[in-house]
């Protein structure tokens, strides 16, 4: 079953279940959280320091969720959103 976590661009059932596996089921889950700390909380659950590329996807996620679905024009991609 499609997670709805995979409306977000750039978690596809890979990075879904990332995030469920970390204790973020939901979109609505992911509000008011800090991209950093859902990072380390998918580092800790997979027992290893997870790339660099998911803090990208965790940033745009928190912002797709915090905007109802809306992102800035050139924050649409995971890459947009490396340090």
């Amino acid at each position: 079953m499609k997670s709805e976590l995979e409306q977000i661009p750039g978690i596809g059932p890979n990075m879904a279940e990332h995030l469920i596996a970390a204790g973020f089921p939901t979109v609505e889950s992911l509000k008011g959280q800090d991209p950093e700390e859902v990072y380390l909380r998918d580092c800790a659950t997979q027992g290893c320091e997870v790339d660099r590329c998911a803090l990208y996807a965790y940033r745009l996620a928190v912002c797709y969720a915090e905007s109802g679905g809306k992102l800035p024009p050139d924050k649409a991609n995971w890459w947009d959103w490396k340090d």
